[in-house]
């Protein structure tokens, strides 16, 4: 994952050695609510969309994984 001021990218190989890559856009609340700005409100506004983002991108990286897994078990 590779993330910038207003977008971010996905990069997943596939099971078939294939790269598939993805850009989202990412839009920051303290942009929408200037107030979520105050120096400690944005460290922890911050840290709550940086987990976000990263659980949402794990599971997208694990929804290739898993079909894979699961048919190779046994």
């Amino acid at each position: 994952m590779m993330r910038n001021k207003d977008k971010y990218s996905i990069a997943v190989r596939k099971p078939d050695n294939e790269i598939e890559v993805v850009v989202r856009e990412s839009r920051l609340i303290t942009e929408k609510h200037p107030w979520l700005n105050l120096p400690i409100i944005r460290g922890i506004v911050n840290f709550v969309d940086s987990l976000v983002t990263g659980i949402s991108t794990i599971n997208y990286s694990a929804s290739f994984s898993s079909s894979s897994a699961a048919s190779s078990a046994f």
